[in-house]
């Protein structure tokens, strides 16, 4: 598994002569042509994205995520997703966990009662939800990311965000 962050505002401008048409046709924003370019860099073999517009390639599993001007992406042999959260307490965040979170991540959250352990659970259920090519809906309360025997996480934090990447064993 490699993994790779970066801050939008530190990188260059984006040099599209060398991205494949599928990625041209696909990306609209910078940081969307900057995850490409990474994750080609990254050894990504003919980029591409399907009709749920998730990031293909032929030689591994890729995923991307970015929030405001922070963007991660991965790749893997194994099934793989990412996700990146700006740590927001401006949020009703016991709200959402009493709607989206399954009971023992709930449980989690109260004991630990913090917008980093929020986040942490809601990044791994994206990161989770990612590599089946789910969104954001109530099928997350119908999963338990503490207690998926088939997948690692990890999960880190940088300044005010929160990234997880999920992987298939």
């Amino acid at each position: 598994m490699k993994v790779y962050f970066f801050d939008i505002r530190e990188q260059g401008e984006v040099d599209k002569t060398n991205l494949p048409q599928s990625v041209l046709s696909h990306c609209k924003k910078k940081e969307s042509f900057l995850a490409a370019e990474a994750l080609i860099r990254m050894g990504a073999k003919n980029l591409h994205y399907n009709e749920k517009k998730k990031p293909l390639a032929d030689n591994c599993y890729v995923s991307i995520s970015h929030c405001e001007h922070m963007v991660a992406v991965c790749t893997s042999e194994k099934p793989i997703g990412i996700d990146i959260e700006k740590i927001n307490t401006q949020r009703d965040l016991d709200k959402i966990a009493n709607r989206f979170y399954h009971g023992n991540e709930l449980e989690y959250f109260k004991e630990n009662h913090t917008a980093d352990a929020f986040f942490e659970i809601w990044t791994k259920k994206e990161a989770y939800s990612k590599i089946g090519g789910e969104g954001v809906g109530e099928i997350y309360k119908g999963f338990d990311v503490l207690s998926l025997e088939d997948y690692t996480f990890e999960t880190k934090k940088i300044n005010d965000y929160i990234l997880s990447v999920c992987e298939m064993k």
